[in-house]
């Protein structure tokens, strides 16, 4: 299993909401310079869910409309735990089932359970969407829901943490509700990413660094994660962008957004001074940055063709929480395509 440092408090630069001859105000300009979908996609599209099942561009549903919980194992890869798993009548909005998958922490019993799907085949570009609730005394969340690619493929989440990727190997991006914060962010593992103190730590890199991006607790929310590789071996042509609720938050690519490195944190928005882990050196160096930032490199996923995405990883791993409270997470809705799924039909 994952394990992370503590996390650090980011701040974001709001821009300013002066609206342009496109009628878009401009921060909404700059978070979506690509002009990603946003709102309905491919789910409100299809509509029946049957069809969106058999859609030629989907790649893996999970309704957990199911008779019992051990009719899992013939749709996932490996269940890590299954007894902290059972299905439950609450469901997701806009969905045309009655059931979903809860997933029960106790405090002092373990660390949580998962489910993990290795893919038929690897893609260069994939969306991956799903629903999440958290009850209202749910713990901080350690690790949670993860897409990425290993080669070669395994049928089992392999570790690597504190480690940065050789770039042939893995990859990996978590969606996480950043500890007691409850702010959404990237958990981000890849061949370049940046380190931190004492050692030169490679943990999971996050790139949007909103206070204001917040879980809500007691109320389902929809994530979409998509991931663009680049093209081996030394292009840093790969993106990353997820949406809250069908409303592009994060977009990063070659050029953008504008912002700086504090170590392994990328803050949008901000210039001025700071520092980053010399490998070379063995320790911190300061610079200065433009005001406003400057351009993201943009993603050097990998140096080999081989290394696709291949694998959803659905986890709730939870290391922090008082002897026999009890946490509650509910999933609903599962879809990974190769093109924006976007929100339920409602």
């Amino acid at each position: 299993m994952l394990s992370c440092r503590p996390l650090l408090e980011c701040v974001v630069i709001v821009a300013s909401a002066v609206v342009n001859a496109a009628g878009l105000a401009a921060s909404e300009v700059e978070a979506n310079p690509r002009g990603l979908p946003q709102g309905p996609g491919l789910a409100q599209k299809v509509g029946d869910w049957a069809r969106l099942r058999s859609h030629p561009d989907v790649v893996l549903v999970e309704d957990f409309e199911l008779d019992t919980i051990s009719q899992l194992q013939s749709r996932w890869t490996q269940i890590s735990h299954p007894e902290i798993m059972s299905l439950a009548s609450e469901n997701a909005p806009g969905s045309t089932g009655t059931r979903s998958l809860l997933m029960t922490h106790t405090g002092g019993r373990g660390t949580g359970g998962h489910l993990y799907r290795r893919l038929e085949r690897g893609y260069k570009q994939l969306f991956v969407r799903f629903y999440v609730k958290f009850d209202p005394d749910c713990a901080p969340i350690h690790h949670f829901f993860h897409v990425g690619g290993y080669y070669p493929p395994t049928p089992w989440p392999q570790g690597g943490a504190g480690e940065r990727p050789r770039g042939n190997e893995r990859l990996t991006v978590g969606i996480e509700p950043f500890g007691s914060d409850w702010r959404w962010d990237y958990y981000t593992y890849w061949m370049e990413m940046r380190a931190s103190p004492p050692r030169g730590q490679t943990w999971g890199n996050c790139f949007i660094n909103d206070p204001n991006l917040k879980v809500t607790k007691g109320r389902w929310q929809c994530l979409e994660v998509m991931i663009q590789l680049n093209d081996p071996p030394s292009e840093r042509n790969g993106e990353l962008a997820l949406w809250l609720d069908g409303r592009l938050v994060s977009h990063l690519g070659a050029g953008f957004p504008r912002g700086k490195w504090t170590f392994d944190r990328f803050l949008p928005g901000q210039g001025g001074q700071s520092i980053r882990w010399n490998d070379e050196k063995g320790g911190p160096e300061t610079f200065t940055v433009p005001p406003g930032g400057e351009p993201f490199p943009g993603f050097r996923w990998r140096n080999d063709e081989r290394l696709q995405i291949n694998f959803v990883w659905a986890l709730l791993y939870i290391t922090k929480a008082p002897e026999g409270h009890i946490s509650r997470v509910w999933f609903d809705d599962i879809v990974a395509a190769t093109r924006y799924i976007g929100p339920n039909p409602e």
